[in-house]
């Protein structure tokens, strides 16, 4: 887990450990789905570890959680200053630790916010045609869970953004504009090639 070992309030805990347990049900929610529509699930499941486009997709949002926990591991390992670690230096502060945290939160919120919507959106359309109504029932229970993260990172965020309980997170979210903007742009085009991909493979 990327955001617990920097999180301070138990409520805030117990909201994370919540979230990851749903993530873990809707997993297991997929394998489901996937086995009761494919003959063979296997080729779905080795496809989505050599796919490109998955890839691709996965990496914009994969890269900010590893580069948050790669940092809080300097953070609890070595603390604040510049340091040689494997022949590379890295320099560990506070304040990058917590820009590392908001674009981590601000991935998320992408993610939650965008990212699952086409295929949702396909689940929704086949239930409309009165088609694989249980996977899309299940969905909707997904879709339900997902837009609970969407609005507790937007919480979150909106917090930090604020400076209230740090004035710093203030500068950072000013200073991250432009990336966070970045983020969701490409985000967005991301799904939007993913859902002409996934038409043409249909046809």
């Amino acid at each position: 887990m990327a955001l617990l070992p920097l999180i301070s309030i138990p409520e805030l805990e117990t909201w994370v450990e919540t979230w990851a347990f749903s993530e873990t049900i809707h997993s297991r929610s997929y394998t489901h789905i996937i086995r009761n529509i494919v003959n063979d699930p296997s080729v779905v499941f080795d496809d989505i570890v050599t796919n490109e486009q998955i890839q691709k997709r996965a990496e914009g949002i994969s890269s900010y959680y590893d580069e948050l926990i790669e940092m809080t591991s300097y953070w609890h390992l070595l603390g604040e200053g510049t340091h040689t670690v494997n022949g590379k230096t890295v320099t560990v502060s506070l304040r990058e630790l917590k820009k590392k945290l908001y674009l981590c939160l601000m991935s998320v919120n992408a993610l939650e916010a965008i990212r699952f919507y086409v295929s949702f959106a396909c689940s929704f359309a086949f239930a409309e045609r009165e088609l694989m109504e249980g996977n899309a029932k299940i969905i909707r229970l997904i879709a339900r869970d997902e837009a609970l993260h969407l609005t507790g990172t937007q919480h979150m965020l909106n917090l930090l953004r604020s400076g209230a309980d740090d004035p710093e997170m203030a500068e950072i979210a000013e200073e991250c504009k432009q990336e966070c903007y970045d983020l969701f742009v490409q985000a967005a085009q991301q799904e939007k090639d993913w859902a002409i991909i996934c038409s043409a493979t249909v046809r």
